[in-house]
């Protein structure tokens, strides 16, 4: 384990390093807080409308990502949406495999519908994120809680075991991610519950209206066009935007892009429709 953390914590300073790419909204107020005992930050703009609140679930292959990585980001983000926007710095793997992350993000969501009994709750997921937002969406069915008003998921990993076409059918066009990495990395996570912790093998009987944003250049294409084909046969309002020649998670890297800024007006209005 400790060779395994070594690699892992270089990793992490890295990706932490994403984070200082660009500077956050000056004019979005971050505050930490603990929510059941799990790190949260609220970002707050200027001017926010009272009945929408969205919580954030980073990626980072469930092994990195952190405030540092996504202050910048989802400040901007929080800026343009007009909403707070509440990020969870859940329990990573390896230290803290499956289920101790979805149990963070389970235990603050439950006391923000709580807290928060009349609000629009969008559940946003980069990633990562999105295996764990479409595993919160199950458990949330499973228990009868209140579901979110929307879903976003921006290029997301949902078929943690690497068995979808795009792996090989754009290798040669990703420059970001490995089959390799993302499968060492799933196996941290997963550690033996892959019936439970692989989001790609769920079944769902309803879901809440979903939109979709992935690059045209990601080995995880095939990962968004197969969960948009499985939710769109049970939500009529399930959309998928393809962005070209776009890579994984690409407004973390440049918010400013012409790529990134349609990606925030797509988000916008979808929230706001479905927070209507």
């Amino acid at each position: 384990m400790e060779g395994v953390l070594s690699k892992v914590n270089a990793d992490r300073d890295v990706f932490n390093g994403l984070g200082k790419i660009y500077p956050a909204d000056a004019s979005v107020k971050i505050i930490a807080e603990q929510i059941e005992g799990v790190s949260c930050y609220w970002f707050t703009p200027d001017s926010f409308d009272e009945n929408k609140v969205v919580i954030y679930l980073h990626g980072g292959m469930f092994v990195l990502g952190s405030i540092e990585t996504y202050r910048a980001m989802i400040s901007h983000f929080a800026s343009a949406f007009s909403a707070r926007v509440l990020f969870i710095e859940y329990a990573l793997a390896p230290e803290k495999p499956f289920p101790n992350g979805i149990n963070d993000i389970l235990k603050v969501y439950r006391k923000i519908i709580g807290q928060y009994p009349d609000a629009n709750i969008t559940l946003m997921g980069d990633s990562a994120g999105g295996a764990l937002g479409a595993t919160l969406v199950k458990k949330a069915a499973e228990e009868k809680l209140q579901m979110p008003s929307g879903v976003v998921f921006l290029s997301p990993w949902v078929y943690l075991r690497g068995n979808t076409g795009s792996y090989e059918t754009r290798k040669k066009l990703d420059p970001i991610l490995t089959k390799e990495k993302l499968m060492e990395y799933a196996g941290y996570y997963v550690a033996d519950n892959w019936t439970e912790a692989d989001s790609g093998q769920f079944t769902f009987s309803s879901f809440p209206p979903l939109l979709i944003l992935v690059g045209s250049n990601e080995i995880l294409f095939d990962d968004s066009k197969l969960f948009y084909e499985k939710i769109q046969s049970l939500q009529p309002n399930t959309e998928m935007k393809e962005y070209e020649n776009q890579v994984h998670g690409w407004p973390l890297i440049d918010i400013k892009s012409d790529a990134a800024k349609d990606a925030i007006i797509n988000m916008e209005k979808f929230i706001g429709k479905t927070s209507g």
